[in-house]
């Protein structure tokens, strides 16, 4: 997370090759948070922690009469005030609905030093691709808890690397051959970001990194029933030889048909690449080019292929007890 904070961190960067989440998902999340009456809509208070530039945090306004993006890197959030104008005209809402504020979670929730939790008067607390950093996930709880209104709803939901599940040009390989490339394009992107020591694998901020990659287990295992019911816990795990796509009720990430280098796009925008740069400066290679090199080397993947990439992801649902 402290990456991320870091004043040369290429925010508009990161908002622009991350993937954006679907409006399917939060039609998933609204039902959820109403029981599926529309009359219930909007809710009154969103709070959406480690906004970022604000990708999980504008379609919040669709299901919220107020939201709050709250973060640590005072960098994320310069980025998301400067594009607070131009989202709010192409959505068709009043700017003063939405609102970003630097902090750290641990300070501002767990603590209870901010006006913006109130005891009980939020009804939707969502952490979009962040909950992995969260340093006390018991205290966390405990807090979000204090902060819900009674049957409000806390929701956190992630990604993790993309998943090559075609290429232009596949109906000219054999089932197997095809299987075979799926899979060789998945080892290379693994040898430079985590299996190889010489490459970005030593340089993720731990144990963020891990809890993400084991969908969140560690998070999960901390809900206390006491405080929450109804809780929803979902994962979509792509299976290149029989399970791809992600089903209805899942969240659903898929980019359809996209030139290689987006591929190499949102490598470039990845905390243990950018650490690695950091540390070896000059001598650090450039990864998301030398991954599209191996694909066109052992591929055959050139700058004209298309490939189409979904990622595995999930979210859990929970609603603080009665």
């Amino acid at each position: 997370m402290a990456t991320f904070s870091k004043v040369n961190f290429k925010s508009l960067n990161y908002n622009t090759f991350r993937p954006h989440y679907p409006a399917s998902f939060y039609k998933i999340l609204s039902d959820y948070a109403i029981g599926k009456d529309p009359s219930k809509l909007p809710i009154g208070k969103s709070v959406d922690l480690g906004c970022g530039t604000g990708v999980a945090t504008y379609p919040l306004l669709n299901i919220s009469e107020k939201v709050i993006g709250l973060d640590l890197s005072a960098n994320m959030i310069k980025t998301a005030n400067s594009l607070k104008q131009e989202r709010c005209k192409e959505m068709g809402v009043e700017s003063n609905r939405i609102e970003f504020i630097t902090g750290s979670v641990e300070s501002l929730v767990t603590k209870g030093e901010s006006s913006i939790f109130g005891k009980g008067d939020v009804d939707l607390i969502s952490a979009a691709q962040c909950i992995h950093w969260f340093q006390d996930y018991p205290k966390f709880f405990e807090a979000s808890a204090k902060s819900l209104k009674s049957g409000g709803t806390l929701a956190y939901w992630f990604y993790i690397d993309p998943i090559v599940v075609d290429y232009s040009g596949s109906e000219n390989d054999t089932k197997e051959v095809k299987i075979s490339k799926l899979h060789r394009s998945r080892e290379i992107i693994d040898k430079y970001l985590y299996d190889d020591p010489n490459f970005a694998g030593p340089h993720w901020e731990q144990p963020g990194r891990n809890i993400l990659r084991e969908y969140l287990e560690e998070v999960n295992k901390n809900i206390p029933r006491d405080l929450f019911e109804d809780i929803q816990i979902n994962q979509f795990h792509a299976d290149v030889e029989n399970a791809p796509f992600p089903g209805q009720n899942d969240l659903d990430i898929v980019n359809h048909k996209l030139p290689v280098s987006a591929v190499g796009d949102y490598i470039g925008t990845n905390s243990g690449y950018h650490n690695y740069k950091e540390v070896n400066g000059e001598k650090a290679i450039d990864i998301p080019n030398q991954i599209l090199k191996e694909w066109e080397t052992e591929l055959g993947w050139d700058k004209e292929t298309t490939v189409e990439f979904v990622y595995n992801t999930g979210y859990t649902f929970m609603k603080r007890k009665q």
